[in-house]
Order: C-alpha cells, then structure tokens, then sequence
C-alpha cells in the first residue's frame, strides 16, 4: 500500500500532536531531516519548523487516516493566510514507512519541485500511523 497525491483507529502513539519527546516528534523530525537533507543537495537552505502549521498538518493526516484516502488541506490559503505568505504548497502520502512516501515524493516532479522550491523557508510535518500505514502531510509557505 503505497499512493501519493500530487499536490478508524487510530494508533495511540501518533493520535496526538507531536510533543518533544515523543514517537510522533521523532517520526515528524525524520520527515524534516529527509527533506532538507534532499534540499540541501540541491543548494537550498533547511526549512525552518512552523508549530501552527505542523498542528494543521497532523490534523489532516488524521482526517484522510479515518477516512481512509488522500486528498489535500481543503482552503489551505484561508488556513496559511494568518502567516501572509506569498507561496504555499501541500504534499500527502500514505505507505508503509515514513522513508518510502518520501521516496515517493522525490520520484514525482510535483512533490519534487514543493520539496525544491526555493521560495519555501518554513513547513509543518503532520505524521499519523493507522490501517497498517503512515499518513503523512507536509504544508510548505514562504
């Protein structure tokens, strides 16, 4: 079971925020570490932690665990628009590991270019497992 978009029960270790310290702080710390790992050998500077953003992102990783498909943050501009940011972009995925839906965002140009776009310098990583996979939201602005 691996699917990734372009642009239930849910497991108690990842049915909250994530909070310093726990499974799903570590397991949101990997998403960010793949991905300015994956800019930063592109030239790109790292993209800096938005709390607000990751509580928006976890929200909707939990929204598409219970409803069991992928879809991306509906208004997300309404929900971004309190940061004034000029550019903003989404990547949603769902697999058996955290590593292999980054995978798969590298293998598709769209998630490609969000996870390369330049005029992004902040995120925020919503990770929730459930129904045997890791749902994972990744909400990009600048």
């Amino acid at each position: 079971m691996l699917m990734v978009l372009s642009a239930a029960l849910i497991s108690a270790p990842l049915a909250g925020p994530a909070h310093a310290g726990t499974r799903a702080e570590r397991y949101r710390a990997k998403v960010f570490s793949f991905v300015n790992h994956f800019r930063a050998h592109a030239g790109l500077g790292a993209l800096r932690d938005a709390p607000k953003v990751d509580e928006l992102a976890w929200k909707h990783s939990l929204h598409m665990a219970r409803e069991r498909r992928l879809f991306h943050t509906s208004d997300l501009t309404q929900k971004l628009r309190h940061l004034k940011p000029s550019a903003w972009g989404e990547n949603v995925g769902v697999g058996p590991s955290i590593w292999r839906v980054f995978k798969m965002w590298c293998d598709s140009a769209p998630h490609r270019a969000n996870m390369l776009n330049g005029r992004y310098h902040a995120a925020g990583v919503g990770v929730v497992y459930a129904h045997g996979g890791y749902w994972l939201t990744l909400i990009f602005y600048g």
